[in-house]
């Protein structure tokens, strides 16, 4: 058998079991599947349409989620202290617009 057709060791997991952290964490999974439906939808459909039920704009639709996800990711980052390296989202951001100029 091939070592990459090895199964690793067993790891237990811990699952987070303090409610304020499952709470918020789950929070911020939904909130980023929104988002992702929201962007879906503008890309299928073009971000100036609308939802063909609600009528939402697209536009308005992405730009509520978008505000949803950015106050979630705050209040993770808050609640777990994590640290953002502010030089990294500078990196990414102008990678990813060197990228797109690319098309």
């Amino acid at each position: 058998m091939a070592d990459a057709d090895k199964l690793r060791d067993a790891n237990p997991w811990h699952p987070m079991k303090d409610a304020v952290d499952v709470k918020t964490i789950g929070k911020f999974l939904e909130e980023l599947g929104e988002c992702v439906s929201a962007a879906a939808r503008a890309l299928i459909q073009g971000i100036d349409e609308c939802e063909p039920v609600t009528g939402k704009p697209n536009r308005k639709w992405l730009e509520d989620e978008l505000a949803d996800l950015k106050t979630n990711t705050g209040l993770v980052i808050e609640r777990f202290k994590l640290q953002v390296d502010e030089e990294r989202v500078e990196r990414k951001r102008q990678h990813l617009q060197q990228w797109h100029n690319l098309a």
